[in-house]
């Protein structure tokens, strides 16, 4: 960042090229940094193990978790539509204003339902929460691929590495201090019931309008018009026809199917071994501790050895890690084996985040590149939206054959799932990547080195 002028892309008014000045780029990242931590915020008091432990007071089963998981992500269909409005010259900034202003407004609904449906049956409350959750991820799909367009322009491409990685520390940071706190708040004022989460939940939602607003005073270029901005099909043919992200999505499908456990690890521990929510917001905090220290380093190093390798590693540690669960089935193993799993697990989900953000922007051109992101989006998210049911069900198709069944069986696929996106990885075209084993052994992980040899 040591030009006075950092970028120059073409606007939608005649061709016209909009300089952009350092000082504007300054001003977007620090801002971004900001909004990653209120993000933090936002996500931790609304989501993870306080949304399960709410559908759970709710009176939610197996099925019905894994439900508010996948009828949400089939909303994804609306990135395609969002990305032929931007190349068509729709304002970025503006339309990721107003979306993330409703995908907030929407966690209203989520805090009165215990307070206008008090009797209702359990199914009318669980369909309520499912509906509003479809509505928020609805406008967050619609932010998401407006802000992922505008930041291919703003954020210079040298430093794009380093940008997610300083962010997830950011985030990281805040969102393991308040996993935490918030964790102890619940197992304190839990006595009053549905009460606390609605507590929660509005203090995020502030911390979720701020963060909103702070997209107002970053600087907005107009977006690339493609030359064939009003003609979709071809977009669509023309992202069909780059390999490299064909790969990188083939990867991100298989990665994304790890979806199959993602809210049953929270309600294994807390409802099937009845873990306080302060023990595990704990254990979480270890591995956001691990994601937020590793994820600047990780910038560096793709920026140094290239995406591939860091995939390549990364993907294949945390497959491997999702085994251990075999040997834990009470809260006192829990608590010995999984922080220290998780500052591992922290440390490759660090890497795959910022290898995989990074490695979007090198495959996809900023003409159409709205489209390229949405597609890829679409394609990943629909591929993972069943399994979440799918993993609700697994306990019981597994019982019914009188095998062992937990839900832990979703761990087990989802380590599986992993590896085979560390198989895929191996494969991404990148030029100027070098392989994993050398990263490791720059990296002074000799001994690990060996492991991945055959992979390159």
């Amino acid at each position: 960042m040591a030009s006075a002028t950092v970028a120059s892309v073409p606007s939608s008014a005649g061709g016209r090229v909009v300089m952009l000045p350092r000082g504007a780029v300054r001003r977007a990242v620090r801002l971004s940094f900001v909004q990653a931590m209120l993000g933090a915020v936002y996500g931790a008091s609304t989501g993870g193990m306080f949304l399960i432990g709410y559908a759970l007071q709710l009176g939610a089963t197996n099925v019905q978790i894994g439900l508010m998981s996948t009828i949400p992500m089939l909303c994804i269909g609306v990135q395609l539509g969002t990305a032929a409005l931007i190349e068509r010259g729709v304002n970025r900034r503006r339309l990721t204003v107003v979306a993330s202003l409703l995908n907030v407004a929407f966690w209203l609904p989520v805090i009165l339902i215990p307070f206008v449906a008090p009797a209702a049956p359990t199914s009318v409350k669980v369909g309520f929460l499912i509906a509003a959750l479809t509505a928020i991820t609805f406008f967050a799909y619609v932010a998401g691929n407006a802000r992922g367009s505008w930041v291919g322009d703003l954020i210079p491409a040298r430093f794009r590495g380093t940008f997610f990685g300083r962010a997830a520390m950011y985030a990281g940071i805040v969102a393991s201090l308040f996993a935490i706190g918030e964790g102890a708040f619940l197992d304190v004022v839990k006595r009053h019931g549905m009460a606390a989460y609605s507590l929660l939940f509005g203090f995020g939602i502030v911390f979720g309008v701020a963060g909103a607003l702070l997209f107002l005073p970053q600087a907005d270029i107009p977006a690339p018009r493609h030359k064939d901005g009003s003609n979709l099909p071809r977009l669509v043919r023309e992202t069909l026809t780059n390999r490299a992200l064909l790969m990188v999505i083939l990867f991100a499908v298989l990665w994304s199917l790890q979806a199959i456990a993602g809210p049953f690890y929270v309600t294994y521990m807390l409802r099937d071994l009845g873990m306080p929510f302060l023990g595990i917001g704990i254990i979480n905090a270890f591995l956001m501790l691990a994601f937020l220290l590793s994820s600047p380093l990780w910038g560096r190093a793709v920026d140094r050895w290239g995406c591939r390798p860091v995939l390549t590693a990364c993907a294949t540690a945390l497959g491997a890690l999702q085994f251990v669960w075999l040997w834990l089935d009470t809260a006192h193993a829990v608590y010995l084996v999984v922080p220290v799993a998780n500052l591992v697990a922290g440390v490759s989900v660090g890497g795959v985040s910022v290898a995989l953000n990074t490695l979007l922007y090198k495959v996809t051109p900023t003409r159409g590149r709205s489209v390229q992101l949405a597609i890829y989006s679409i394609v990943v998210v629909l591929a993972a939206a069943p399994l979440p049911s799918l993993g609700g069900h697994l306990p019981a198709w597994f019982g019914g054959l009188h095998l062992p069944a937990d839900l832990r069986l979703t761990f087990y696929a989802a380590g599986f799932f992993m590896l085979l996106s560390a198989l895929v990885a191996r494969r991404i075209h990148e030029p100027g990547a070098r392989p994993a084993r050398d990263m490791l052994r720059d990296l002074g992980a000799q001994g690990l080195a060996p492991i991945l040899r055959w992979w390159d």
